[in-house]
Formats: structure tokens, sequence, C-alpha cells
């Protein structure tokens, strides 16, 4: 099995991947890179990719859980992935993150909190989750305070990412086609999920850029 690898998620990409990219190489210089273009109408930045990077043209249109989960099935050999969109850039290395152990089932996020109907389209959310294997999750209450994920972006190991993966499986299953307020949803049920396992916040660890980025 390979060691580890960063998936970055990106859409008429510009700098911020180029610069996320030289971030992960030098903060993360274990991880493997892989790009996966969410439908791109502009490729241009692509020609910046180093070589060493794989680029994989999906033309995902399921936003980040389907480019998580379009990576791990097609590169399931990994012991540890890091799924980051390309406007999440590196500022240093997580502390307690070791190149050569990981702690099984500790997952890394991005924390915020809010209500689960906060933001309305809590009808959305049950009716995206009923009668499937997270029913669970329709049945939660609107006013249930959750910490939730924010960008669907997650570092976990091989062994415990379906918990979170799971997640996509409703849309497939029922044939659903994603929308940004799916995108919105997922933020909140990945958060659910990763409560599942040991959580820790890396906010601190990166930095976030906003727009700059014609989607």
């Amino acid at each position: 099995m390979k060691d580890r690898v960063c998936v970055i998620s990106t859409k008429n990409p510009n700098q911020n991947l180029i610069n996320t990219i030289t971030n992960v190489k030098l903060y993360y210089d274990e991880f493997d890179i892989i790009i996966i273009d969410s439908d791109s109408t502009d490729k241009t930045f692509f020609n910046l990719v180093p070589k060493d990077c794989i680029i994989e043209y999906c033309q995902n249109k399921n936003w980040e859980l389907g480019a998580w989960t379009y990576t791990f099935n097609k590169y399931n050999d990994y012991k540890v992935y890091m799924f980051i969109q390309d406007t999440l850039t590196p500022n240093c290395r997580i502390p307690g993150l070791d190149k050569h152990n990981y702690n099984n089932g500790t997952i890394y996020t991005f924390h915020y909190t809010a209500k689960l109907k906060d933001g309305d389209y809590f009808t959305n959310l049950q009716n995206i989750y009923r009668f499937t294997d997270l029913h669970f999750i329709s049945e939660l209450s609107p006013d249930l305070q959750i910490t939730g994920a924010a960008h669907s972006s997650f570092i976990l190991n091989n062994e415990h990412v379906y918990t979170i993966l799971e997640l996509e499986n409703a849309y497939v299953t029922k044939n659903l086609s994603k929308s940004k307020i799916d995108s919105w949803l997922s933020e909140r049920t990945v958060g659910i999920l990763a409560d599942k396992l040991n959580r820790i916040n890396i906010w601190d660890y990166f930095t976030k850029i906003h727009g700059n980025r014609n989607d």
C-alpha cells in the first residue's frame, strides 16, 4: 500500500491552485498530489501544475464529495488521504501529524458551529438520507447544534475514509443531481459523521482564499 496522498479539487483554477500545490510540497513532502478537475471551462492554469502531480480531467459535477469519491474509487491504495479545495492553502505543518505514523481513526477537519437547520434546506437534507443506510440523519432535530466540516475537506486514514464517503451513496443510489445547496449540506453531514471519530480542528494551519475564481 502507498503512503499518503493529497487530493485537491478545483474548477477553473487560478494561481490559488499553484500556491496550494507549492505549500503542500513544502509542508507535506511525503504526500503524492492528485488534482481533480470539477468540470472546468478554463484549463489554462493546469499547464503550470508540476509534472509529478496527477491531473484527473474527470469533469466532476458532484462537488467536493464527488471529487473525493471518484479519487478513492480509483486510487484506494493509500494509507492516508488529505482532501482539500484548491483555496485551502497550508501555512504550516499540522502539529502531531507525524510523517511516519498516523493515529488511525483521527479525522482532521475545518470546524464551524451551527444548528442543523441554519441556512434552511433542512427538508432537502431529510429527503436525501431518508430510506438509506444513513437514515438516522433524516431523523435528527433541526435544532441540533453541530460542528460542521467547512468545504467538506478532511484528512483521514484509508480504513475510515468510507465512513465519510458513504454520504455520497445516497445521491448515487437515488440518482440525484447535485447543486451548490448539496455542497452546503455536505459540510453539515460530513461534520455529523466526523464526530464518530477522534476529531481535530485544523483551521489554524491553513489559509482560506476567498473569491478570485470564475465558477
